[in-house]
C-alpha cells in the first residue's frame, strides 16, 4: 500500500481545493520535507508560505535558504495556480520555469510565493509569480513558467 493520499473523483473532475489538496500533500514526500503551507486562493492564483527550518538552509555560516527550496515552492505554486485555473486536479507536467533571484531568502524568513497562470490553451498553462519574505515591494525572487496539460 502506498503512503501517497488519494486524490478523490470530484478533485480530479469537479473543483480543485487547494487548501485539501496541501493538507495532503503535506503528509508524504516532497510536501511533507518542505513543510509548504496554503495561504490563500481565488479564480487563477494561488498563495504559498514556506516556513524557514535549518534543514533547509543552503549556506549554514549566514542562514541563507538553499535556492532549491525556493524554486519548489515557485513551481509548487505555479502549478497549484494552473490547477485553479482550469477548476479541477488534474496530471501537469513543468515544462520550463525560469526564476530571477533578486536577493537571498535570509535567516527566519518565511518566503512566499503567488502564482497566477495568466493563460491557458489546449495542451500549455502559462503562469508568472513571485516570492517575497512579507513585504511584496521586496521580492526574493520572480518567476515564469509553462506546465503541460495531460488530460
Amino acid at each position: 500500500m502506498s503512503d501517497v493520499p488519494e486524490i478523490d473523483a470530484e478533485e480530479r473532475g469537479g473543483g480543485f481545493d487547494p487548501k485539501r489538496f496541501f493538507e495532503l500533500a503535506r503528509k508524504v514526500g516532497h510536501g511533507r520535507a518542505l513543510g509548504i503551507e496554503y495561504r490563500d486562493s481565488a479564480d487563477k492564483w494561488v498563495e504559498l508560505a514556506l516556513p524557514w527550518r535549518e534543514e533547509l538552509v543552503g549556506v549554514p555560516a549566514t542562514g541563507v535558504l538553499a535556492s532549491g527550496a525556493i524554486v519548489s515552492l515557485l513551481d509548487t505554486c505555479g502549478g497549484s495556480s494552473v490547477w485553479m485555473a482550469l477548476g479541477h486536479f488534474q496530471p501537469i507536467v513543468t515544462i520550463d520555469l525560469r526564476l530571477d533571484y533578486l536577493r537571498p531568502a535570509m535567516k527566519g524568513e518565511t518566503v512566499i510565493a503567488r502564482c497566477e497562470c495568466y493563460k491557458l490553451t489546449r495542451q500549455v498553462a502559462f503562469v508568472r509569480g513571485t516570492a517575497h519574505g512579507g513585504d511584496s515591494k521586496r521580492p526574493i525572487a520572480q518567476a515564469v513558467g509553462t506546465f503541460m496539460l495531460n488530460p
